[in-house]
């Protein structure tokens, strides 16, 4: 290829001006990777000229200057990528950032400029590839370029060239719907190129689309090999060609070379290599032996000689090594996996899939096809976890990649959510409040020392010792002890976790009592400031203290008011009008000047804050919903409760 001087033209337009026309991510990034492939001197050689986000006009100009004065020693690569138009008659256009839809003659270049330029230069042969379709999205992370089923191949059919003229046209897709653009990705991350353009450089670079291992990349293998990867990264899309050659035209080398059998037993490197079909096609069943051979470097050598069979020979022989190739194909037993129904957060449950087969089989990678499904080899199994931070049904898909081959495993769970219960549960019990103990059999009831009278029942909480029956009356609202042995025990008062409606209306009388009191303070000793000094400036320095006290005054009362009644009776006046009490949490009594003391400022001295203070007070009952005994956080930070008194 050294004596044909190689140049490429590449036209790639993302930004338009007409509203009309999406801006395209793809474009700018094909123009980039492309070129550094082609004019890598070891891969393409091409000489490159990048026409990037121009007006129709500049693109006519640079297009025909392209074809002009080239004679049978060049040789031209001409990529387009950009949106793609039809006018109303069904003719072909490439958009331009000046292009107007409706007005495509004077804005757009025609695809029959083009072929007209193809036609008219002199140059060996011309490769023609368009990435270019309709604009819209087509699927979640992927938009798509093309102009309705305008076919391309209308547009640079074999009319109008001159026989023995060498071209080739290879499209991203057939009618130019379904050409589409790399993942949209987040803004600190780098654009990708587009699938076609991507998988086009990849096979460049990398010598993947030298099928054939002969250290040349033809036209043929390019179509080849962007038709599988494409297809494999998008089933909708389905790149075409058209291709009026004579002879093979190569647009770039590869470092890949055909397996000579390396690693293989000369008489079967020797078969492998004949140039008899009937030799090559006896060497396939001793390259299944050695496929099986525990020797991995031999049965890898033999999977190579195998897969340049399938690639490169005849029918009969590239059947037949493909049959030998199925037997060291991975086989995962099972076939499929179903995790069931999983909890929401639950550990990740985890399954085992075995590797059958031969030992080069068990030589695989897992690629999880879904970010949910956890996959890692050990061994000659596989381990499989899926997580279950996302709830509901999942079906996704492992795929295990072997030496000859790969293999999909279905991957299916089902992760439930935490659900709320659709009838309310009984009312939990009381913290201090023991269940109720199992009855005792009578032939297991120990007998006491005296009189044979039953004693206390192995494993039962010990109760605490009987008070004397004269003694200070227990307080109001706590649990009552028990009573002594032998006596009729009385019936403990009766308590339940008080409602946040009964809570909320004792408050409020609360707040009503205490804005009364400071009312009637306020009253009583403006009354006497005035009989003292009834001056102006007097007057003035009273207001100013009754505003003070007003606004910074009444958490400072509430915490007073809720100390004074928690502190000696266990509840306010409010709460003794509405039967509810606070109480100590662990024992039922009533509680101790200490906690008594914590909960009042807890509650009280927020409200020094105007507004803000009493927001986060309400916010903060309103929590009490989110507890089994209905406890506002100051209740649980000091120990106490709110119950209702039943009498």
């Amino acid at each position: 290829m050294s004596d044909v001087a190689r140049h490429a033209l590449i036209v790639a337009t993302d930004t338009y001006v007409n509203d009309g026309l999406d801006h395209l991510r793809s474009p700018g990034q094909d123009a980039v990777v492309l070129a550094g492939v082609l004019e890598n001197p070891e891969i393409g050689g091409f000489v490159v000229d990048v026409v990037r986000n121009e007006p129709a006009h500049v693109i006519l100009r640079r297009v025909e200057d392209f074809f002009a004065d080239r004679s049978r020693e060049h040789s031209l690569l001409l990529h387009f990528s950009c949106h793609g138009l039809k006018n109303a008659s069904g003719e072909l256009f490439f958009a331009a950032t000046d292009t107007l839809p409706g007005r495509l003659s004077s804005t757009a270049v025609p695809a029959d400029f083009v072929r007209r330029c193809m036609n008219e230069g002199r140059s060996r042969n011309t490769v023609l590839f368009l990435d270019c379709c309709y604009g819209g999205a087509f699927m979640e992370g992927m938009r798509t370029r093309a102009g309705g089923d305008a076919h391309v191949f209308d547009s640079f059919s074999e009319r109008g060239f001159d026989s023995g003229r060498g071209w080739a046209v290879i499209t991203a897709s057939n009618a130019m719907e379904y050409a589409f653009e790399g993942t949209e990705l987040a803004a600190d991350h780098q654009v990708q190129p587009s699938v076609f353009t991507r998988a086009l450089a990849d096979g460049l670079a990398s010598g993947a689309a030298d099928l054939d291992a002969d250290g040349l990349v033809s036209i043929n293998e390019v179509y080849d090999f962007v038709y599988d990867e494409v297809r494999r990264e998008n089933p909708h899309q389905t790149p075409s060609r058209s291709v009026h050659l004579q002879g093979d035209l190569y647009i770039a080398c590869s470092k890949r070379r055909r397996t000579g059998g390396e690693g293989l037993p000369e008489a079967v490197r020797e078969a492998v290599s004949s140039p008899a079909a009937f030799s090559r096609l006896g060497a396939v069943p001793e390259l299944r032996r050695c496929l099986e051979d525990s020797d991995l470097e031999l049965a890898e050598a033999a999977c190579r000689a195998l897969r340049g069979l399938v690639r490169n020979d005849v029918k009969s022989v590239a059947g037949e090594a493909a049959r030998a190739l199925e037997e060291v194909s991975v086989r995962p037993s099972p076939g499929s996996l179903d995790f069931g129904r999983v909890g929401q957060f639950q550990p990740e449950p985890h399954r085992r899939i075995e590797l059958m087969g031969p030992a080069l089989a068990h030589d695989c990678v897992p690629r999880p096809g879904d970010d949910w499904i956890r996959a890692q080899a050990v061994e000659d199994t596989v381990d499989v976890s899926v997580d279950t931070a996302r709830p509901g049904r999942r079906e996704g898909s492992l795929t295990l990649e072997g030496k000859a081959g790969e293999t999909a495993v279905p991957v299916r769970v089902e992760v439930v959510p935490a659900s709320v219960p659709t009838t309310a549960p009984p009312p939990p019990s009381l913290p201090w409040q023991a269940p109720a103990p199992r009855p005792t059999p009578p032939d297991r009831v120990p007998r006491g020392p005296v009189g044979g009278g039953p004693g206390p029942m192995a494993g039962s909480v010990p109760l605490p010792s009987p008070r004397p029956a004269q003694g200070p009356a227990p307080a109001s609202g706590s649990v009552p002890p028990p009573a002594p042995a032998g006596s009729s025990p009385s019936p403990p008062a009766r308590h339940s976790s008080a409602s946040l409606k009964r809570r909320l209306a004792a408050r409020t009388i609360d707040y009503v009592l205490a804005f009364l009191f400071a009312f009637g303070a306020v009253t009583v000793v403006g009354t006497v400031w005035t009989l003292v000094d009834d001056s102006d400036s007097s007057m003035n320095i009273m207001a100013n203290i009754v505003a003070t006290l007003f606004f910074l005054g009444w958490g400072v009362l509430l915490f007073l008011y809720d100390w004074l009644f928690l502190g000696h009776g266990g509840a306010t006046l409010g709460k003794m009008l509405v039967s509810v009490r606070v109480v100590d949490a662990r024992t039922g009594g009533r509680p101790s000047q200490r906690q008594a003391v914590r909960r009042a400022a807890l509650f009280g001295l927020p409200q020094t804050i105007p507004v803000l203070g009493n927001l986060l007070v309400l916010i903060e009952s309103l929590m009490a919903h989110t507890d089994p005994w209905t406890r506002a956080p100051h209740d649980r930070r000091v120990g106490t409760l709110v119950v209702r008194v039943h009498r």
